[in-house]
């Protein structure tokens, strides 16, 4: 393919929704800790995690992103502002709590249990804030924040909208839970998620039936890959064969690497096969936010691994990095 520029960084930013956790990540365990027990490990990492992850994972993309989510007052919240500061995330959106969100994440067997104190709640969108190029946030959030979504969407360039689904402890799984989808331009359900509420016997079944609601449907699948659809049939994209440390903040990346394909241009297949490079240059160390990467790495690992079929590189040629050499198809 003839070498293009790399498309101009989106003049607004794109808008993060959701909570925030000081994430406290142990790896390296031999098997689950009995009560009792203490088991040394050898690696712990500490970043913002929740939508934390989405937010890093976007401005390590070299998208100028703004995170609204609720940082408490306390050592712990200082710690998480500090660090979102410090990779130039804009907090203008933040609401002060009187404590920081915590999980603790034990990674296992190529995933992880967490415990978390705190809260899942995140603030409404700014009143009277400027339309960011895209919004990323969970169907309760779209819902909330209806009014001002609608007002962003009727602007000559309307902000895209990415929603993401979460785990339902009720157990109901309301179809009217997706009536947000209504504003929304792509869903991003994981398999669990997406066979919940539609009821469906496959995640392509699923997908097809949710590209019904909404105008494109990621369902992600974890270390199977994914299945997409906008509209016509589904396809399936196999995840890359990367080694496994901790899976922590891997979603998060993959949704980065979309709004980041999206936001450039980049057909469906291209776009997937961008979030899952990004997804999979997280997975080889412990840490979710800790480990989301550059552009520039994404396509390193792109080069260095054999790609699944079906995989579209095009975004290489956006990327522009010549001096690694491709790497053979997957067959």
């Amino acid at each position: 393919m003839p070498h293009r520029a790399t498309p101009a960084t989106p003049a607004r930013p794109v808008l993060v929704v959701g909570p925030t956790f000081l994430d406290v990540v142990m790896s390296g365990l031999s098997h689950a800790t009995a009560p009792g027990e203490e088991q040394w490990v050898e690696d712990c990492a500490l970043m913002p995690g929740g939508a934390a992850n989405q937010a890093v994972a976007l401005a390590r993309l070299g998208l100028p992103t703004g995170l609204c989510t609720y940082l408490g007052a306390d050592p712990a919240g200082r710690l998480v502002r500090d660090m979102l500061e410090s990779e130039g995330i804009g907090l203008s959106g933040a609401r002060t709590a009187p404590r920081q969100s915590v999980t603790v994440s034990l990674a296992l067997d190529g995933d992880r249990a967490m415990t978390t104190c705190g809260s899942d709640a995140a603030p409404g969108l700014p009143a009277g804030a400027p339309a960011p190029a895209a919004l990323v946030a969970g169907l309760g959030a779209v819902r909330a924040g209806g009014e001002t979504i609608a007002r962003w969407r009727a602007e000559a360039t309307p902000t895209a909208v990415f929603a993401d689904a979460a785990w339902d402890p009720t157990g109901r799984w309301s179809a009217d839970d997706l009536a947000p989808l209504e504003v929304a331009d792509v869903f991003t359900p994981n398999e669990t998620e997406a066979l919940h509420y539609t009821r469906a016997d496959s995640a392509a079944e699923a997908a097809r039936l949710l590209a019904e609601r909404v105008p494109v449907v990621v369902v992600t699948r974890g270390r199977d890959g994914v299945i997409a659809c906008a509209g016509g049939d589904p396809f399936a994209l196999p995840a890359l064969e990367v080694p496994v440390v901790d899976t922590t903040g891997a979603g998060d990346a993959f949704t980065a690497g979309l709004v980041w394909a999206r936001l450039h241009g980049l057909g469906l297949r291209a776009a997937v096969s961008l979030a899952s490079a990004t997804a999979a240059a997280t997975l080889g160390r412990p840490g979710g936010s800790l480990n989301a990467p550059a552009l520039v790495q994404v396509a390193a690992l792109v080069r260095a691994t054999p790609l699944p079929d079906g995989f579209d590189a095009e975004f290489l040629d956006l990327i522009g990095d010549g001096a690694i050499p491709d790497a053979p198809t997957k067959t």
